[in-house]
């Protein structure tokens, strides 16, 4: 069955609304899909009528192979489980509009777009609620409305809600680095009674083509609630071409990553250095490395150049985590991921990136570096290897 992106909005201003939202991403992790990245927790007004609590909101993002009614149905159910009453329809002009222990919206599914009396999609008002808005461009600023066009970041930026009203929660950054007990192990519940965090601001995990790293920063994202920052490749158009003729689209190739790693070293990560915790799945260190096996002596000689004034200028990563994995496995899981430009890859070409990487991290501080051999490993079906990883790095 084939799974799709969906993007959740969780809302409540009644009880304990953090721990809720704990057990609400419980349960959708459990009957709903993976949940792959998390904003974090945003304190508003109430929107459509007058209450004196605060609401609080968090955006999720959700791998499901559930079609949108039977997510509709799955969210229903645990709002239902979570103690959520619904108010009977009426005839007033109220509507739904009321204080709540949980409510969860389903903001997109994919690029749907359905019109029923059940269910809408795109929710029809995310475009004029801040509160919604806010959190979801924090982990998806540019996805496209289906109907628009328009990126969140774009809906955001000409939304005439009270934008300055939605506000960051320190404390519920706390509970989404792993404060709340239904997601803990023993380990970590007992660091967080004792007021223990991980330390560290800034992870960033590192390794050849198809060790996985993207899978396991997204795992540990989800579990922390850390800022999670991906590598845009896809959106790289000599990469394909690349894979055709490597000699004629090496320099262009190497120069548009490079490119794209600064911009989004200076956006993304400066931009999000107050969050407690952010988890990447490269550093801009990885130009250099492809660009010593992919580039003619002149032009990796000007590449270098250029890449030493960008590196003065960018954040630096508190940990440095190099995924090592042989090249049988490494050929596996590229297969296994099926990108069409990826099939014809050759196992020298990874042996190549390999040495440039083992070359490059005896150049950083070895109390920064973190080499771990995931070749026999599965940690994103195997519970004991990814703990196995959490606690090498230090996150348990």
């Amino acid at each position: 069955m084939n799974t799709q992106t969906a993007y959740l909005l969780l809302g409540a201003n009644l009880g304990n609304c953090i721990k809720t939202f704990a057990t609400a991403r419980r349960e959708i992790a459990n009957k709903v899909g993976e949940v792959m990245s998390r904003s974090g927790i945003y304190t508003s007004p109430s929107w459509g009528f007058e209450t004196p609590e605060k609401f609080y909101n968090q955006a999720l993002e959700v791998r499901t192979e559930l079609d949108p009614f039977a997510l509709l149905r799955r969210v229903l159910e645990i709002e239902k489980k979570l103690g959520r009453v619904r108010p009977l329809p009426s005839g007033s002009a109220q509507k739904t509009y009321t204080s709540r222990v949980i409510d969860i919206d389903i903001l997109f599914y994919s690029n749907a777009v359905i019109t029923s009396r059940d269910l809408v999609l795109p929710h029809p008002l995310l475009p004029q609620r801040a509160f919604a808005l806010v959190p979801l461009c924090e982990i998806a600023p540019d996805i496209l409305h289906p109907v628009s066009g328009l990126s969140v970041r774009e809906l955001l930026a000409q939304c005439s809600d009270n934008i300055a009203a939605v506000k960051r929660q320190p404390d519920a950054e706390n509970y989404a680095l792993g404060f709340e007990e239904v997601e803990k192990s023993e380990t970590a519940a007992e660091n967080a009674e004792n007021g223990k965090t991980p330390d560290l601001r800034f992870l960033a995990i590192e390794g050849n083509i198809g060790a996985g790293k993207t899978s396991l920063s997204r795992k540990i994202s989800a579990q922390f609630g850390a800022k999670l920052v991906l590598e845009k490749f896809e959106e790289n158009a000599f990469l394909p071409k690349f894979y055709q003729d490597k000699e004629r689209y090496a320099f262009p190739l190497e120069l548009t990553f490079l490119a794209e790693r600064y911009r989004q070293a200076k956006e993304d990560f400066v931009q999000e250095l107050f969050s407690p915790f952010i988890v990447s799945d490269f550093s801009i260190s990885k130009s250099l490395i492809f660009a010593q096996n992919t580039l003619q002596e002149d032009e990796y000689a000007l590449f270098a150049r250029l890449y030493q004034i960008i590196l003065t200028t960018i954040p630096k990563p508190d940990k440095y985590v190099f995924l090592h994995s042989n090249v049988d496995r490494l050929m596996n899981n590229i297969r296994l991921r099926a990108r069409s430009y990826e099939q014809n890859m050759d196992p020298d070409y990874l042996l190549r990136i390999e040495r440039g990487y083992e070359a490059y991290l005896k150049t950083l501080d070895p109390q920064k570096i973190l080499i771990i051999d995931v070749s026999e490993m599965d940690f994103m079906n195997r519970e004991e290897d990814y703990l196995e990883i959490l606690r090498r790095i230090g996150l348990m």
